[in-house]
């Protein structure tokens, strides 16, 4: 048996020689080429297994015919249409063209919803701060009150009043020391016919530090809540000697509200403007 199997390998290798020698010509063979079926270019990009044909064309106009690249539906044409509607009536029931000026030589600063009055009186500077931001009090009150007859719903509709936070900055020249006062306009109070009540009030009293932009909340603050109102009425008093009285306090809410409807015009163009960007 061993003998016959160191045969086998001899025989094969006399049968493929001779099958060599029979078919000299023979070529090895070799793999096929395959020619490319499309151009690189034009392959479809795939995520996965997802195929986005579209996502190397560039964008093309948008539904409304209107020839823009951006992003534009009948819903933003709608509310430019509305915006454009609002802005009209706006300005139409716009009380002033300009701020109205405070009497008393009150200089005037605006820095777009921040203004400041500045008053400088025998040595002292009463600087006066307010942002027109969240001043309009809330529209509802309660139920609201049914048109009477032959009387339109916008001739019931009051009429919107600024009403904000004010900040009162007195310093005396030479002192390190400035008396800040924070004052509001009370909401049960406002719009009051009495000439003895005053129509802004004194939350808060403190010392800081002048030449200071930001005040510090480690300098001792005195709520008027708890306070004695004598101490009020003379820190009403004092307040009353350097301009800032109801007269003052009366004046402020027509230069807030103002410059409230003024800001808020321009926020509707604003608005109108990016909506109809393309």
């Amino acid at each position: 048996m061993f003998q016959l199997l160191r045969c086998v390998p001899r025989v094969l290798g006399t049968t493929v020689a001779g099958l060599r020698a029979a078919a000299p010509s023979l070529p090895l063979l070799q793999p096929a080429s395959r020619p490319c079926a499309r151009p690189f270019g034009l392959l479809s990009v795939r995520a996965g297994s997802v195929q986005l044909p579209g996502l190397l064309k560039p964008r093309g106009p948008c539904a409304c015919g209107c020839g823009c690249s951006g992003l534009h539906t009948e819903g933003d044409k709608a509310f430019v249409d509305f915006l454009s509607d609002e802005i009209k009536e706006e300005k139409k029931i716009q009380k002033y063209k300009s701020l109205p000026k405070m009497s008393g030589g009150w200089e005037l600063e605006v820095n777009g919803t921040e203004a400041k009055l500045v008053r400088k009186v025998a040595g002292e500077k009463i600087t006066v701060t307010f942002n027109i931001n969240n001043s309009i009090p809330p529209a509802f009150g309660g139920e609201e009150e049914e048109p009477s007859q032959g009387q339109k719903a916008e001739e019931q509709e009051p009429e919107l009043t600024s009403t904000p936070n004010f900040v009162v900055e007195v310093t005396k020249d030479g002192s390190s020391k400035a008396l800040v006062l924070d004052c509001h306009y009370p909401e049960d109070e406002t719009g009051q016919e009495d000439d003895q009540s005053d129509i802004f009030s004194i939350k808060e009293v403190s010392f800081q530090a002048t030449g200071e932009s930001d005040w510090k909340d480690t300098n001792y603050t005195l709520n008027t809540d708890s306070l004695d109102w004598g101490l009020y009425d003379h820190l009403m008093d004092f307040l009353a000697d350097r301009g800032v009285d109801n007269t003052f306090a009366d004046e402020l809410v027509e230069l807030s509200t103002a410059l409230e409807h003024r800001e808020y015009i321009s926020f509707l163009e604003d608005l109108k403007g990016f909506v109809k960007s393309q």
